[in-house]
């Protein structure tokens, strides 16, 4: 029976992108698509154990949903940075995108009064998948600059300011679904058992 997931055209190490081009498997349009990827499932994830933890979170259930489906709208223009195949395309991430992850984020800072120090952890594992998902935002951002950095002439660099946002928002929602529990850094233990520098002496000067 044939499969309806293998293809076999990769077999070789190349894959054929949205645009048409067969590009090999590290390519950095592919590098960009496969963070992209990442950041999806760790979207859905999130979201399905913010909402096995607590039904009654449907605000966050929703907004990770939309994310869910922008990542689509994005990874089109992974695939076609210079717009060959825009049929092919159900629209591009933009201003109003912006603004709505904007808003939500606002929402967020607006409940969540946040320590002045650095935290060191998150206080739950769904805070911490958050958390994740921030950290793989931020890395999707950077293949996303140097795929951009490829293709001048694309609309790619138009993404920048939403996939910034995107790791902002990512970690407002991991500090509120952190309840106010707050792990911060504490210096002095890290600095535990660590040996002081010797003095130096008077040779050593010399």
């Amino acid at each position: 029976m044939k499969s309806q997931v293998t293809t076999r055209q990769g077999d070789r190490g190349m894959t054929r992108l949205l645009s048409g081009d067969v590009v090999p498997k590290h390519d950095p349009a592919v590098e960009a698509a496969g963070a992209l990827d990442a950041l999806r499932a760790q979207l859905a994830r999130l979201r399905l154990m913010a909402l096995e933890r607590d039904p009654s979170r449907t605000r966050e259930g929703e907004i990770l949903w939309w994310l869910l489906n922008v990542c689509f709208l994005m990874g089109s223009e992974l695939s076609d940075p210079l717009n060959r195949k825009p049929q092919w395309k159900r629209g591009f991430v933009g201003v109003g995108h912006l603004a709505r992850l904007e808003r939500e984020q606002a929402r967020l800072e607006a409940e969540v009064q946040l320590p002045r120090v650095f935290i060191v952890s998150a206080s739950n594992p769904v805070a911490a998948e958050a958390d994740m998902a921030a950290v793989i935002a931020r890395q999707f951002e950077r293949r996303l600059t140097a795929l951009a950095e490829r293709y001048p002439e694309s609309r790619l660099s138009e993404l920048f300011p939403f996939v910034n946002r995107l790791s902002d928002f990512l970690f407002v929602l991991a500090r509120h679904l952190d309840g106010g529990q707050w792990h911060t850094v504490d210096y002095d233990l890290a600095m535990e058992g660590a040996e002081a520098p010797p003095d130096a002496s008077a040779e050593d000067l010399t």
